[in-house]
């Protein structure tokens, strides 16, 4: 192990990096905010700011969704006017279980029955509501959710004043999300607004990588033309994807002592 951390702390050493540009952590620092990212990002944060109720982002495997949703809740989990809750893989048998977990992030205390916990959860927003604080709830990985959780949601959204709602909900999830919310027409309804991340153009692909590597402390090209139009057609435009055979390429092109990351490299480092 400590000579594997000795290999990658020269690598990084080599193209004069602080930390690994290509980690595949949901870290927000490293969400490249290209057009659609801007655009879901500003949908998403009006219906938080003019307390709308309820949203949805989709976005499939390795469209940067997760990273998306967790810069959402760096934004207001600080701000004192807020109080924002980040909810990942909500697996959870029963609407009853999932209800709990939300109240869990409350704080507050657990009832036997859905009807009382339903109440603790209200009481909650309206308190904070008297006292100016906007409630958020974030849940990523919603397609992981069954039947009557989505009635609960939808039962929560219905917590409002006369002009506002108490709560403002956005679901985050892949594209398997929009197939269970047909059926849920009652939910979907009410969404406020809809984002969807669709796969990088090339030239996005390139700003990315770019982004990441100065993130990471390199603010010189470090992989050529080709290396990149290789990364591009190779990952089809998938954040995820593309990282990866960038964390591929960085560590063979390290120890092959390249200057640059060549087509080659990145060819070599996939094979």
């Amino acid at each position: 192990m400590s000579e594997t951390l000795a290999i990658a702390d020269t690598v990084l050493a080599r193209y004069g990096l602080t930390e690994d540009p290509f980690s595949l952590s949901p870290d927000p620092r490293f969400l490249y905010l290209t057009n659609q990212h801007k655009a879901a990002l500003a949908k998403l944060r009006y219906i938080m700011e003019r307390r709308q109720g309820f949203a949805v982002l989709y976005g499939d495997v390795g469209h940067g969704k997760s990273t998306l949703i967790r810069r959402l809740f760096g934004i207001y989990k600080r701000q004192e006017a807020y109080e924002a809750v980040l909810v990942t893989n909500p697996d959870y048998p029963t609407a009853l279980q999932l209800l709990k977990r939300l109240t869990d992030e409350f704080d507050l205390p657990r009832r036997p029955s859905r009807l009382d916990q339903m109440q603790e959860l209200e009481g909650h927003l309206i308190s904070r509501f008297a006292n100016n604080r906007n409630v958020l709830i974030l849940i990523d990985e919603a397609q992981m959710m069954r039947g009557e959780q989505f009635e609960l949601i939808r039962q929560i959204t219905n917590f409002e004043s006369d002009e506002h709602k108490l709560v403002q909900i956005v679901l985050a999830g892949q594209n398997n999300l929009r197939n269970k919310l047909k059926l849920k027409r009652a939910l979907v309804s009410r969404a406020a607004a809809v984002a969807t991340l669709d796969p990088l153009t090339p030239e996005e692909t390139g700003e990315m990588i770019s982004f990441r590597l100065s993130v990471a402390g390199r603010h010189d090209p470090l992989f050529t033309p080709d290396a990149l139009s290789f990364i591009y057609e190779f990952s089809k435009g998938v954040p995820r994807e593309a990282i990866k055979a960038c964390m591929s390429a960085l560590t063979i092109g390290g120890l092959m002592e390249a200057d640059l990351i060549t087509a080659e490299v990145v060819r070599e480092s996939i094979e």
